[in-house]
């Protein structure tokens, strides 16, 4: 899916009018919340990736990030390689992979295709990965995001995530310099946030 006002890959949808942007064009607004979150499609469901999904889950990375090898937590994963859930409907919607390490769940990458999102694909992904934790007896769940990624701070705090430490610096050293990020915003720190297993 292009940008609607250039030849980019669109990344968001926008929240007034529903066409797809790049980074370049997304902005920050304040807009009033709906009476009530909108409901996830019905025929999207969650489950576990399979072999048959790989190639989905490249596609979005490959889409979101231009490489299927994700660096968080000073660790490179490849996201072909690592447990994952997939929200299938008619298509693959979005992705969410993940690697378990000592006590703790790390959230590696998470994807929603942009004609799929605001409809709680995202949460429902999250909430996947937090009882997969609580199946496994692990004590946490941690994301990494970038500086720039306002929407995935957005949703990651509405499930309950809470900000622990900002690795100042980690993904510019780890791409040789800034890169442009959302809403005009230059990417170069990872922020880390955590979900205690109760």
């Amino acid at each position: 899916m292009k940008c609607h006002f250039c030849d980019e890959k669109a990344q968001y949808l926008t929240a007034d009018t529903g066409q797809p942007v790049c980074l370049a064009h997304a902005r920050l607004a304040v807009v009033a919340a709906p009476v009530a979150p909108s409901p996830v499609t019905a025929t999207i469901t969650i489950r576990a990736a399979t072999a048959a999904d790989r190639l989905e889950i490249e596609l979005l990375a490959l889409h979101f990030w231009d490489e299927t090898e994700v660096v968080c937590f000073g660790q490179s994963y490849d996201v072909r390689q690592i447990p994952a859930f997939v929200a299938v409907g008619d298509e693959v919607a979005g992705a969410l992979s993940y690697a378990v390490e000592g006590n703790r769940l790390i959230i590696v990458l998470l994807a929603v295709w942009p004609q799929h999102q605001r409809r709680g694909v995202g949460r429902r992904l999250v909430e996947a990965a937090v009882a997969e934790a609580h199946r496994l007896g692990l004590s946490e769940v941690v994301v990494a995001t970038s500086n720039d990624d306002l929407p995935a701070l957005a949703l990651y705090q509405r499930c309950g995530f809470q900000l622990y430490e900002v690795a100042t610096g980690s993904i510019e050293e780890h791409h040789g310099g800034p890169l442009p990020g959302f809403a005009g915003l230059t990417i170069r720190d990872e922020l880390r946030l955590r979900l205690l297993i109760a």
